[in-house]
């Protein structure tokens, strides 16, 4: 075989494993994202005060 065309399976082979737990993860945290939208369980992290869930929604909470 030419060395100009000479292939290195390794690299080869460790890319592949990359991208493949690559995709794993993003569509776990899609998959779970959507479980949670589905059960209405929006995370409320990051407003501050104390706010009911009308004034939360029309983004009308006055946080300090």
């Amino acid at each position: 075989m030419d060395s100009s065309v000479d292939v290195v399976w390794s690299v080869i082979i460790l890319l592949c494993c990359g991208l493949a737990f690559t995709a794993y993860c993003v569509a776990y945290i899609l998959i779970m994202a959507h479980k949670e939208l589905d059960h209405g369980q929006v995370s409320k992290q990051g407003q501050e005060g104390i706010c009911g869930q009308q004034e939360a929604e029309s983004g009308e909470c006055d946080s300090k």
